[in-house]
């Protein structure tokens, strides 16, 4: 199965504007959630190098699992991202933190194969 969640919220007010850490209300979303699916195995877990869509993968899963970056999200290049997703073992619980863009993308294409959380 695979399970989408959109990033949390990005410190708005950070100088770096290019690649803002999570806000502290951002942080404390991710941590309601974890607790909400705390009851899901994820056996993969995957996000782009931005700081938020990394970190809220931490969040989600850091202490059970090594959250695998990759290029093939950072970019909203629906071929790049499609591509990368059909590559996956879909047999196993594989969860993606990504933006709502990314997000979008594989919903539209593996409709019926996500769950988003």
């Amino acid at each position: 199965m695979l399970y989408l969640r959109e990033s949390f919220k990005e410190d708005k007010d950070f100088e770096g504007k290019n690649n803002p850490p999570l806000s502290e209300e951002g942080v404390q979303v991710g941590k309601r959630i974890k607790l909400k699916i705390s009851e899901i195995k994820f056996d993969k877990c995957y996000s782009p190098f931005l700081l938020k869509d990394f970190s809220s993968a931490l969040i989600l899963v850091g202490d059970r699992l090594v959250v695998e970056r990759t290029h093939s999200l950072d970019k909203i290049d629906k071929n790049l991202v499609i591509d990368f997703v059909k590559g996956l073992d879909l047999d196993k619980n594989i969860l993606i933190v990504a933006s709502k863009e990314i997000i979008l993308i594989i919903k539209e294409k593996f409709e019926g194969e996500v769950d988003e959380i």
